[in-house]
């Protein structure tokens, strides 16, 4: 077997096609399939096994006669699939097929070129498969258009763990693992159905935040009897944004000098109305 990618392996079995293909199908009639693999076993006896190879200046039969004593059986047994294309997993978990992206369950992603086979079903229904065991991992309607995001909300939850566990991995990433724990776990008991994606909402909250922010909206939180996912989220993304600059305080007014007794006793002016509305009529005073 060949890996991709691999010149060890690939480049062989690419350079073997490549002196079949130019050596021997290159200006050769075709009249059948049958009489086209007779003329490449008989060319393969008369050439390409039987004269000195350019590189290794060793008859390629020979070699292989002396090398067939060293061969071993493949132990694992290769099974048959039924025909499918094969699409790497995205670090989303999702595939591409036909324009629209498709979910896995969390965690198929592993940090390498991950390969699963998809197939249509005659229910008009996209099938995908772990390409080793042939594992159904999701089954999506197929989408209509591009650009579509089909997605199961199970995907998006993390089952590996189990709800104490997981509760704990996620406190664990507070300053304060101890305060958190209640915090986390009231939550549990207010949306149990709901726990898995609380705490994923909660641990994307986490990772960008600075632990000061956190401390504080933790507290606010606590204070405030918010146990919601949410609300923590708005609570760090609160205490994460920068605080304004403090504006210095102006100097305190200066009181007039209360030595000059008579500005006290100056009043303004007064006009009777009339003045006014001669003025507003057009009218002069």
């Amino acid at each position: 077997m060949c890996r991709k990618q691999d010149p060890e392996s690939k480049g062989r079995i690419e350079n073997v096609v490549k002196y079949v293909k130019r050596n021997f199908a290159r200006h050769r009639l075709f009249a059948n399939l049958d009489r086209l693999n007779e003329d490449c076993v008989a060319w393969l006896h008369r050439t390409g096994n039987a004269k000195i190879h350019h590189t290794t200046k060793k008859i390629p039969a020979e070699v292989y006669a002396l090398e067939k004593e060293h061969l071993r059986p493949v132990h694992t047994k290769i099974n048959s699939l039924p025909p499918s294309i094969t699409r790497t997993v995205r670090k989303d978990n999702t595939i591409w097929y036909e324009g629209n992206r498709y979910s896995v369950p969390l965690g198929t992603y592993d940090g390498t070129d991950k390969q699963v086979s998809i197939q249509v079903t005659e229910m008009g229904r996209l099938a995908i498969r772990d390409l080793d065991s042939g594992q159904l991992l999701a089954e999506h309607p197929l989408a209509t258009g591009n650009g579509q995001l089909v997605q199961n909300t199970n995907h998006k939850r993390d089952r590996t763990k189990g709800i104490a566990a997981y509760i704990q991995t996620v406190a664990e990433a507070f300053p304060d693992p101890t305060a958190a724990s209640p915090f986390l776990n009231e939550i549990y008991n207010r949306k149990p159905r709901y726990i898995r994606d609380q705490l994923q909402l909660i641990q994307r909250a986490l990772e960008p935040a600075e632990p000061d922010a956190v401390t504080k909206a933790l507290g606010y939180c606590i204070k405030h009897r918010l146990y919601r996912a949410t609300d923590f989220a708005d609570a760090v993304e609160h205490y994460k944004r920068p605080r304004p600059p403090e504006i210095p305080s102006e100097a305190p007014l200066k009181l007039l000098s209360d030595q000059d007794q008579s500005k006290r006793k100056v009043k303004p002016q007064i006009r009777e109305f009339d003045a006014y509305k001669a003025i507003l009529t057009g009218g002069q005073r």
